[in-house]
């Protein structure tokens, strides 16, 4: 076994051990009540779905999404599972959702994504494929008959960002956007989020939701003040409209995946983490622009992942 598989299989014990500590009593309290089976809904974008995208190309186009088994739903549902054995899983999450998409749909009957600047994906590829106009809508529906929906974890915004990166400042060949652009940009997301959010605690008041937020897969190539401050920005405002939701908490992961930037330090030392949680280095050599770089979590980054959102959970 690999050390980077060592230490996934380290991290998914503690924290099974954790989330076992940390349920156990609730578990006992209702022991002798027959409820239905308990369920933790997963909600997002390619993080939810577990996404890595050497293995959706090797297996293009025969999808097989149950092969997509290595995210941070896998991990932190897995944990959940020690506690509660017979949890349910449904995994709604659609690579390439924007917040735009997952309130309105696609706009294209079969597929999830897409919108003016990205490409649909089809349900088909879905974990839980569903027949509803929009991700937000299938969960609404899911919540309305699922009326034991213990946990719920969200994650919406990095592609937001990347196509207004890409459509309108011109990255990664230059950036042209000035600081009004992308606050516009931030508050839309932040508005959609607080939208969600809202609803979901709507729907389901009872349930736990973990947000997770954004880390910043570009270190050291955008221009001043640099892509750490622009993503602790974004994630600022993002905790700050799920802390305005009760039952919600927010999981930061750009102290971890980006140390150096974050506490203001040079955005080139956080090519070593950016390396080892994410596989934007392929070879082992950081390349931004290669088109074998991937901003996802490589099974490592994903089991980082679902120890912050495991940690959120249990202290929130």
């Amino acid at each position: 076994m690999s050390k980077s598989g060592k230490f996934r299989m380290v991290v998914g014990v503690a924290l099974a051990s954790m989330l076992l500590i940390g349920v156990a009593p609730a578990a006992q309290a209702s022991a002798g009540t027959k409820q239905p089976a308990p369920t933790y809904l997963a909600l997002g974008d390619s993080l939810s779905y577990g996404y890595h995208a050497a293995q959706f190309a090797s297996e293009y186009p025969n999808i097989n999404p149950a092969s997509f088994n290595a995210g941070f739903v896998d991990d932190f549902g897995g944990a959940l599972k020690f506690a509660s054995p017979n949890l349910q899983i449904i995994n709604d999450g659609c690579p390439g959702e924007t917040s735009d998409t997952f309130i309105n749909g696609s706009g294209v009957p079969g597929y999830c994504a897409g919108g003016p600047a990205g490409a649909p994906f089809p349900y088909i590829w879905l974990h839980h494929p569903y027949g509803a106009s929009s991700q937000l809508a299938d969960a609404l529906s899911i919540l309305s008959t699922n009326t034991n929906v213990k946990v719920i974890t969200f994650d919406i915004g990095a592609n937001d960002v990347l196509q207004f990166l890409e459509h309108s400042c011109g990255f990664p060949a230059t950036f042209t956007c000035g600081s009004a652009q992308i606050g516009a940009e931030f508050t839309h997301v932040v508005e959609n989020v607080g939208l969600i959010l809202g609803q979901l605690h709507a729907a389901a008041p009872h349930a736990k939701i973990v947000e997770l937020g954004l880390y910043n897969p570009y270190p050291a190539v955008l221009p001043a003040p640099g892509g750490d401050q622009l993503v602790a920005q974004l994630n600022t405002a993002l905790a700050g409209v799920a802390a305005e939701v009760p039952n919600v908490s927010f999981a930061n992961p750009e102290p971890v995946f980006n140390p150096a930037g974050y506490h203001g330090k040079a955005e080139t030392g956080d090519i070593p983490t950016i390396c080892l949680f994410t596989a934007m280095c392929p070879g082992g050599t950081y390349n931004p622009v290669s088109t074998s770089a991937d901003i996802h979590p490589t099974r490592l980054g994903y089991a980082v992942l679902a120890t912050l959102i495991g940690l959120t959970y249990l202290t929130h």
